[in-house]
């Protein structure tokens, strides 16, 4: 009996003064997140062959976590040389190569900050306590031309996580 008063008493407490729905719950030593992500590589780009895509992951990595159900909003950045809607990537000569990056394998929801481009709620598992990580796929469409020059291309985008 003492038992399920405990819990009753908890469940009321977490009812009446439940944090915002997109709130992190830390621990009393506080919460620590680490972001990670692979590169998206389009490898050898055949400018005949029209658009190609490509893909990578996100890892979301926190510690100090006592969530029941833990979630995050993940945004991306528009990157170096472009904006959110129109990313580019720039060789080490000067020139421009147009990509994106979507929320879907699809290429319909451009990944953004949410006032351009969508953002990606992330969740993974029940009763998070201590350490909690997941992984999303985050999908790449390069669109090369017969103008493109020969090259290496690269970008580099800010991922911002809010919980």
């Amino acid at each position: 009996m003492i038992r399920f008063l405990i819990c009753s008493i908890a469940l009321a407490a977490a009812l009446f003064v439940a944090p915002p729905a997109d709130a992190l719950i830390c621990s009393l030593g506080g919460c620590s997140c680490d972001v990670s992500a692979t590169q998206i590589q389009f490898n050898s780009l055949n400018p005949l062959a029209g658009a190609q895509s490509s893909q990578g992951e996100i890892t979301v990595d926190c510690t100090g976590v006592a969530e029941l159900a833990p979630t995050m909003l993940v945004s991306l950045q528009g990157g170096l040389y472009g904006s959110i809607n129109a990313r580019k990537m720039q060789s080490g000569a000067g020139d421009l190569l147009n990509y994106n990056l979507y929320t879907t394998s699809q290429a319909s929801v451009v990944w953004g900050n949410g006032t351009t481009g969508s953002t990606v709620t992330v969740s993974g598992g029940l009763l998070a306590i201590g350490h909690w990580s997941v992984n999303r796929s985050v999908y790449a469409v390069v669109s090369p031309t017969v103008a493109t020059k020969p090259g290496v291309y690269t970008d580099t985008v800010v991922v911002r996580i809010d919980w």
